[in-house]
This record gives structure tokens, sequence and C-alpha cells, in this order.
């Protein structure tokens, strides 16, 4: 990306106890996070994709910085510096509740589930409204009522459903009111946990439609964080793919996509189904064993009791991302040994 750097987030850790007898002694720590780094640039989209239980969610939650305050016994190591165009970079997870009111305005999140994410006692108008009695004290009332109208028409709803309820509107409208109300005051960034998983295939074209359109109007960068490899392309101008709490593989939509190096990779993008021409050659991997528990993760690389190419030594060493093109890293010191790249055959199709 050509654009400057908005978010960077370095070597982060988030430990998560567990306690046990009468006491309730801290006996272990579930490593959900563990030693993610990555950046997001100005107006752009970064998928964050793996299964279910990896981390993908607790990285977003600890952008935001919220963790200290929902988890008190959370144990959080590293940073998430947020580069400012007004000021200094500032780390956030270095700020006090109080501190970080400040940049709330600037770094929204919309959630995953459209039904729970909305307060049902409160009026769309409320609702929408919420961030703007939060942060812009200096608009009027009437002024904060004007935009809540305005953002209702660029999320695709009309400006007099501002009065309704959230129970009365389906889930896709729903999740437009949650864009809404991210949209609020003006962020330069906004966390997308599986915004659109939920939702019906038909609702979720169409609501990634609109958020694309928001991208491109309001120059707004998206970490989009899913487990549907299709939608994330569709999206992202980047993806990284996170394994057990740590990133295995970070390039452009393209190079991930099409050109896997790590084997979870391929393991993952061989289950997508295969619409696109270029992919329908690939074979299924099929992946052995279960997911370790992020409790007791294996020693060195946590991949190596289900990798098709691990070595003895992988058991040693915990591999960092290396760079195999000026854009694209992989976690993986073997990825030449790994599964054959697809490869075109007279008729231009992948095979």
């Amino acid at each position: 990306m050509s654009e400057p750097v908005l978010l960077e987030v370095k070597d982060l850790h988030v430990y998560f106890p567990v306690y046990s007898g009468v006491l309730q002694r801290r006996v272990a720590d579930v490593k959900a996070v563990d030693g993610v780094s990555f950046t997001v640039h100005r107006g752009e989209t970064l998928g964050l994709v793996g299964e279910s239980g990896c981390g993908k969610t607790t990285v977003g939650r600890a952008i935001v910085n919220v963790l200290r305050h929902s988890s008190p016994d959370v144990r959080l190591r590293g940073s998430v510096i947020y580069h400012r165009q007004d000021g200094p970079p500032v780390d956030l997870l270095s700020l006090s509740t109080k501190q970080m009111t400040a940049y709330r305005r600037k770094i929204a999140m919309i959630f995953q589930d459209p039904y729970s994410s909305l307060n049902s006692r409160l009026s769309v108008r409320d609702i929408v409204r919420e961030p703007l009695d939060l942060h812009c004290r200096d608009m009027s009332l009437r002024e904060r009522n004007e935009r809540v109208e305005w953002l209702l028409e660029k999320v695709g709803l009309q400006p007099e459903y501002a009065e309704r309820y959230p129970h009365e509107f389906s889930g896709g409208q729903r999740q437009r009111i949650g864009i809404a109300r991210a949209l609020a005051t003006n962020p330069e960034l906004i966390i997308c946990d599986e915004p659109v998983s939920a939702l019906d295939v038909s609702v979720q074209a169409q609501v990634i439609n609109l958020m694309e359109d928001l991208r491109a109007e309001f120059g707004i960068a998206y970490l989009f964080i899913a487990h549907d490899l299709s939608v994330v392309y569709h999206i992202s101008h980047r993806i990284a793919v996170m394994y057990l709490g740590s990133i295995v593989e970070i390039g452009t939509k393209d190079e991930v996509y099409f050109s896997p190096k790590h084997p979870y990779t391929q393991a993952l993008l061989s289950a997508v189904p295969a619409s696109d021409p270029r992919q329908r050659g690939r074979k299924r991997i099929m992946l052995e064993g279960d997911i370790p528990t992020p409790i007791n993760k294996p020693s060195g690389c946590s991949f190596r009791t289900r990798c098709p190419i691990a070595r003895p030594e992988c058991a040693h060493f915990t591999p960092a991302l290396e760079e195999h093109s000026p854009t694209h890293f992989v976690a993986c010191p073997y990825v030449d040994q790994a599964f054959a790249p697809l490869e075109e055959d007279e008729s231009g199709l992948l095979q």
C-alpha cells in the first residue's frame, strides 16, 4: 500500500486466566493471542481469517482497548500504535479508560450479531446518535439529529426509520443501523467483527457492497475479521491468516488466495468451493488431528502437530514471518516443500 500506516500492532499477546480450586487460584492461561504483528494503512481493508477460536475477535477487542475493563485479570503485552494526523503516534494499550475516550471517535466497531448489538429499548435515532452525544458535544441537538438522518440515508434506510425500534427491522437492516452508528463520528478505522456471518447470503452481498462504497467515499480503513474466505477476498486488499493465536501468513489478497505458501493456508483454501476457474483444479487437503488447546500449546510451531511437512526441529523453535516477496510473509521455513502451486493447462485454467 502506498498510503501511510494508520495502525501498527506489534507483538500483541493476550492471555486469559484459568482458575481452579476452592480459592480460585490462577493455574494456567488461555493464550488467545500469542505474538501477533501487522499494520493497517489508511483507506485499506485488511482481512483477518482463521478457524473459530484462533483469536481473531480478541485481536479486534484488544485494538479498541476494552479487554482490561471487560476482563480485569487479562494479561496484555505488546503495543497497538495509532498514527494520528494531528500529533505523534500513541500506544492505545497504554491509555487509561478516560484517556482512551478521546480516540474512540476515530476507531469504531461493527459487531457480529445484529440482534444483540443494538439496545432494544432505544429508538434507532438514539442508537445512532449515542456516539455523537458522547464525543461530539460541540454539535447542537438539531445538528446531531440531522446527521442521524443523513447517516441512515447513506446506509440505505429511510430517515423516518429513526423513530422505530430494532425489533421492527430484519437482520440486514439492523446491521445497516450498526454501520450507521459506527460511521457517526467520522472514524478513520472500523473493526468489523464478522459483520455478515449472521446474515443470509443475498443480504451479505448487499452489506459487503455497502461497506465497500462507504470505504471508497470516506477513505475509511477496515480490519475485517471473518472466517468466510470468499467474503474476505471480495472486500480486502490484504489478508492475514491466523492459527491458534498467531499469524502464519500475510500478503495481498491474490498472493494469499491464489498462491498460498503456508500449509495451513493451503488446507484452509482447499475447502473453499471453487467458483473461480483459477481454483477448480485445487485438491482438497485433509488435516489430521485436532486443534491443540490454547491453554497448552505445542512447543515450537503451533501447527506442527497437524502439518504434513513438519520436521523434528519444528518442535524447538517458533517460526517468524519471513519475506517471500515485498508484500508476502510466511511463518514457515519449509514452504518450498509445501504442496505444489496450481499450474495452468493448455486452456489457461489452473489445475
